[in-house]
């Protein structure tokens, strides 16, 4: 049973999270929120960037009141500098007579020299997908059995190096120390989808406050991830923009109103304030209703085109899973099932309490990036471990050499097993055409 501490900085706010594993649930030994007093963007601004640094030291300030010795900490990260990738590696001229050992998998995943090519991004995750053993595919789990020829599709998981840079330097000047880097929406895939679920082809959708990521799930694990510029803000801004009024009022109306029109009573009215004068006005509730679904059908519409494009229309998801702010909206869940012809239904968010309150959906994005660690083989599963660290005197220190330490050594590291592979295959041939010769 060991403590994790995880943070998670998001558009809307950051969350900061100790967690403790007990067999199979979680305890939840802190959990605090700092909002910002407006969404940031993905790409963040210098403006942005002091806005994220001033709450996560007073959350880490709040943190210090209960624990002032903890101070590594898992990392998530989500939104448009989250992408993904599917890449084919292979070993050939294997010794049939030898079973496939667990090194030979790792030279396929977690110590694949590919995971060194994404120049402009950090690798967080490799996902092996199906194995292929001499043309049969398909294949879960060869560990132990035979072929000639072994190959594997994996799922890369990367982060934009620019982005990632920002939020550890934010971090390390902060005084906590970054320690694993996890996405987001992987975790939550694999927190929030039952086994069933993962299992038949699901897919998980985000809706953060300027951003929506997603990620597709099928045979076990996650086989695609997204994700859009367009979050529970842009529903804001849509009716600010519409019926000319300010954005607190706007966001009121958001979520006072559902995004499907058809639900609403056509006489049901709201008075608006403008925001350029003392005049206002009346409008409909199914006038807001009718802008909130353009906004939401839009958002599932494309990300529908977007599994479509890259893994086919036979893949399209039976269950979706929605989660994040945005998702509380009322009438979401039917305009999913809707527009994707799938069952549907909201995170489930386990009870999860903290100090006797249930936590909201909002939360288990970090829950699941804390489970997720818990959880983690680290043996036979990739996950990023940062080279950044500061010390308790010098937390203003951001220094890059641990990285390209890291990324040296990773490289030799390699390089030395795919050559010890190379040798001992080379050495059963012989042996294999001595016996033969005999």
């Amino acid at each position: 049973m060991s403590k994790n501490l995880t943070l998670d900085i998001g558009s809307s706010s950051c969350k900061l999270c100790l967690t403790e594993k007990n067999f199979n649930n979680i305890e939840i030994l802190f959990y605090a929120e700092k909002k910002y007093a407006n969404p940031v963007r993905d790409n963040l601004s210098d403006e942005m960037i002091e806005v994220i640094s001033n709450q996560l030291k007073n959350l880490i300030r709040d943190f210090n009141d209960v624990d002032k010795e903890i101070i590594d900490c898992n990392i998530s990260f989500g939104g448009t500098n989250v992408s993904s990738v599917i890449i084919e590696s292979s070993i050939e001229n294997i010794d049939k007579n030898s079973i496939i050992s667990q090194d030979q998998l790792n030279l396929l995943s977690k110590n694949n020299p590919k995971i060194n090519s994404f120049t402009t991004k950090k690798t967080a995750h490799i996902i092996p997908l199906d194995y292929n053993l001499d043309g049969m595919i398909g294949i879960r789990h060869p560990l132990g059995m035979h072929s000639s020829k072994l190959s594997v599709q994996n799922l890369y998981v990367n982060i934009e190096n620019d982005h990632f840079e920002k939020i550890i330097k934010i971090i390390s000047e902060s005084g906590l120390n970054c320690n694993y880097i996890t996405s987001d929406i992987i975790s939550s895939s694999l927190y929030l989808l039952n086994s069933d679920e993962r299992e038949i082809g699901s897919l998980i959708i985000d809706i953060g406050a300027s951003s929506t990521s997603y990620c597709i799930s099928k045979k076990g694990n996650p086989v695609m991830t997204g994700a859009l510029p367009v979050g529970g803000s842009q529903f804001s801004s849509d009716l600010s923009i519409a019926f000319s009024t300010n954005i607190d009022f706007a966001n009121q109306l958001k979520f006072e109103t559902s995004c499907t029109p058809e639900n609403e009573r056509i006489a049901e009215k709201v008075i608006v304030k403008d925001k350029d004068s003392s005049k206002t006005f009346e409008i409909t509730k199914r006038q807001i209703s009718q802008v909130l679904k353009e906004r939401a059908v839009e958002i599932f519409t494309l990300i529908r085109q977007d599994i479509i494009e890259k893994l086919g229309v036979d893949n399209l998801p039976e269950r979706i899973i929605l989660c994040g702010g945005g998702s509380k909206l009322e009438g979401m869940v039917a305009l999913a099932r809707y527009i994707f012809q799938s069952k549907t239904r909201l995170a489930d968010t386990k009870n999860m309490k903290f100090l006797g309150e249930n936590l909201p959906i909002e939360s288990m994005s970090v829950i699941s990036s804390a489970n997720y660690i818990h959880d983690l083989d680290f043996n036979n599963q990739y996950v990023y471990k940062s080279g950044f660290e500061t010390s308790k005197n010098q937390n203003k220190l951001f220094n890059r050499e641990p990285q390209k330490i890291n990324s040296i050594s990773s490289s030799i590291e390699n390089s030395v097993k795919m050559l010890l592979l190379s040798i001992n295959v080379n050495i059963q041939k012989i042996i294999s055409s001595i016996k033969n010769r005999k």
